[in-house]
């Protein structure tokens, strides 16, 4: 076996803590959810573990330590990202000042796809973040570092989708339960996709 039994034990401990503690990934899916309903959100979904293989394979390939090492290009994504979520957050809210539906299962699911993809992307943290947590779990005398961060990596996002798959659902029946106060889920939303982009606006500049 290429990885230690022991710090494989280790990582899933580590991962499921992780995966359990809510941060802005849950966060993205439940606005989601609440703005277009459990398609919406799974499409969300899938889009944030794109984005996380994305970023397992820039960790293996060393690219994200380039971005570690440039100030310049990580305050960049930041500012990228949290502009992204602030437009999807006062997009939502003007939807919800207009008085129009938060409901929208006619929209493609690809665009939920596409924004949890671009949030996750333009996030360095999370880049940063498998830069500096796979190695741990990483043994050079069972063999070549980058075969065992492919496949400890992929393992963390696959591992979260019973637990967005949750979370979903309990949205979606929320959802299914206040549908007459629509413009309410958009505000819920669109509070959501603010906060965070402000979160990680202030987390840049500071």
């Amino acid at each position: 076996m290429p990885i230690s039994p022991d710090l494989f034990l280790a990582y899933l401990v580590a991962a499921w803590v992780l995966i359990l503690t809510p941060g802005p990934d849950m966060l993205f899916v439940l606005g989601q959810t609440l703005a277009g309903g459990p398609r919406r959100g799974w499409a969300a979904m899938f889009g944030i573990v794109t984005g996380a293989m994305a970023h397992v394979m820039l960790a293996v390939s060393g690219v994200a330590a380039l971005v570690a090492a440039s100030p310049v290009l990580f305050q960049a994504l930041q500012l990228l990202g949290a502009a992204y979520l602030i437009w999807l957050g006062a997009q939502a809210l003007r939807a919800a000042w207009q008085g129009g539906g938060a409901l929208k299962p006619a929209a493609p699911a690809r665009d939920a796809w596409r924004d949890g993809l671009v949030t996750n992307l333009t996030n360095p943290k999370v880049a940063l973040f498998f830069l500096a947590f796979l190695p741990q779990f990483v043994d050079p005398a069972r063999g070549p570092a980058w075969l065992q961060m492919m496949i400890l990596g992929p393992l963390l996002p696959l591992m979260a989708l019973p637990a967005y798959g949750l979370l979903i659902m309990g949205a979606a029946r929320v959802v299914a339960r206040i549908s007459a106060a629509s413009r309410w889920l958009d505000a819920v939303a669109g509070v959501l996709f603010l906060g965070l982009g402000l979160r990680i606006l202030m987390g840049a500049r500071s």
